[in-house]
């Protein structure tokens, strides 16, 4: 896959969600740019309503658009004032790829952020967000501020096969460990899980490592297959795993999840794993409740 980069100028930059996100456990979500360079083969990001919006025809070029524009526009929604609730950053595309080191727009929207004293939930797989760890330390002892490293697998070859250009298992699991040793609250995100290929022993020993580097937390997400993604997803399995084809037509149908009793079991079992690692499932809610306005989360 190929990548071209161009600067956008965004209309807006802060998405609210209708409800409080109960996997980010945020009720905004903020993007500095606009798809993905990583291109991962099973990222929703490559779903049709982005990929029209960015330009990108597989296997040709995808084009990733920089929000240049993104601190302004956050600080002028910030100053008119919002609902109170957390922000997911990166929710839909890389905050901290090679890009950022040119551009610096997830650190300026972590500045407007720390001007504000709004709290934040950072998700990425690259450790540059060590370069930015004073601020988010800030932030954080001004109100909360929470890094979710994404590790879906820690197999080489799945790694290799699935992740695209994202920065390799090891480095991300070594800035686990300096990210909590600098105090912050920091977790992993084993999203999405790839039935039949990852759902098994990869997902525990994806566990195992979490608990040996510092998190302290574990997300979890199945995956989901729209569309035009499915199309792509279906395709690469084509190639890589054929004979998955049809347990995969079982098990989702016509539905983007896999069936709702593949979910409880898997859930079960997830759930078990992290408990005798002693990972919280979720973010810790005695962390994340500290601001008034997350007493809601409790209920979800």
């Amino acid at each position: 896959m190929m990548f071209k980069y161009e600067p956008y100028q965004a209309k807006n930059v802060l998405y609210r969600f209708d409800k409080i996100d109960s996997f980010y456990n945020a009720r905004y979500a903020l993007n500095p740019y606009r798809g993905c360079q990583v291109g991962c083969r099973y990222c929703y990001v490559q779903e049709k309503k982005h990929s029209d919006s960015t330009g990108f025809e597989e296997e040709k070029i995808q084009v990733v658009q920089i929000k240049i524009n993104a601190p302004y526009l956050l600080r002028r929604k910030l100053s008119s004032g919002i609902e109170e609730g957390m922000i997911v950053l990166g929710e839909s595309c890389e905050p901290y790829s090679e890009v950022e080191d040119e551009f610096f727009i997830t650190r300026r929207l972590l500045e407007v952020l720390k001007d504000y004293d709004h709290p934040v939930h950072i998700i990425t797989r690259y450790d540059r967000v060590l370069r930015d760890v004073d601020l988010i330390k800030e932030i954080n002892r001004k109100s909360f501020a929470c890094i979710t490293i994404s590790v879906p697998v820690v197999s080489r070859v799945l790694a290799g096969r699935l992740e695209g250009k994202s920065l390799n298992v090891k480095a991300r699991l070594k800035a686990i460990k300096m990210l909590r040793k600098a105090g912050l609250l920091t977790g992993v995100a084993v999203s999405p899980v790839i039935p039949y290929i990852s759902d098994g022993e990869e997902v525990r020993k994806v566990l195992k490592k979490a608990a040996d580097y510092g998190a302290s937390y574990v997300l979890y997400c199945p995956l989901s297959i729209k569309s035009y993604q499915r199309e792509m997803f279906f395709n690469w399995l084509k190639e890589k795993y054929p004979r998955l084809i049809e347990p995969y037509e079982r098990l989702y149908g016509e539905d983007q999840w896999p069936d709702e009793d593949y979910r409880e079991k898997f859930l079960i079992q997830f759930k078990r794993s992290a408990d005798l690692l002693n990972l919280n499932f979720g973010l810790p809610y005695s962390d994340v409740s500290r601001q008034g306005y997350y007493q809601e989360l409790l209920k979800i």
